[in-house]
């Protein structure tokens, strides 16, 4: 994929994130998100889709045993296993993983640019990446930052601020893009 589309992918998401949390009914669907079944579910497939994808097209030295097929029947295997038995903020986990997910394929397409402003999304990238550490391995801080911004409207309105700025910066990015090391 490359670094434009990648990147204008992110300012996207960031805007409809940011504007989805400026709306009233972000209220009740925070407080509801972290422990919903079917986005729980529907998350968990998506990350461990991804994960077999990433494996199956960047392979790593000390998994090269796994065959594309191991990998494709391990992600088959593992994701009931997963819903079934981190049952408990599924959701939160998944959205922990998923930002844990997204940052590679940006880093890798945006680092051979030579513009100051790659910086804007790789730096989102590892924000993101150290965030979803956090939720994959901590989900009942997903669910108290949901609870917090729930509760208190002007943090869910400064974060969606936050967030609509940074989709916007992602787009400015984008158009610096041009030449590249070593061309």
């Amino acid at each position: 994929m490359s670094a434009e589309l990648s990147v204008s992918l992110l300012a996207i998401v960031l805007l409809l994130i940011g504007g989805a949390l400026i709306l009233p009914q972000a209220e009740s669907a925070l407080l509801k998100l972290p422990r919903h079944k079917l986005a729980g579910i529907l998350l968990t497939a998506l990350c461990m889709g991804w994960t077999c994808w990433t494996l199956l097209h960047h392979p790593i030295d000390f998994l090269a045993f796994l065959t594309p097929t191991k990998i494709v029947i391990g992600g088959l295997i593992l994701t009931p296993l997963i819903c079934l038995f981190l049952d408990n903020l599924l959701c939160a986990r998944a959205l922990g993983g998923l930002m844990m997910l997204w940052p590679t394929p940006i880093i890798l397409a945006t680092r051979d640019y030579v513009t100051t402003l790659r910086l804007i999304p790789i730096t989102l990238g590892y924000i993101s990446l150290t965030l979803g550490m956090v939720a994959v391995f901590h989900p009942w801080t997903v669910r108290m930052t949901c609870e917090r911004l729930s509760e208190y409207r002007t943090l869910r309105l400064t974060v969606a601020a936050v967030l609509l700025l940074a989709g916007v910066l992602c787009f400015i990015s984008v158009g610096s893009f041009g030449k590249v090391v070593g061309h």
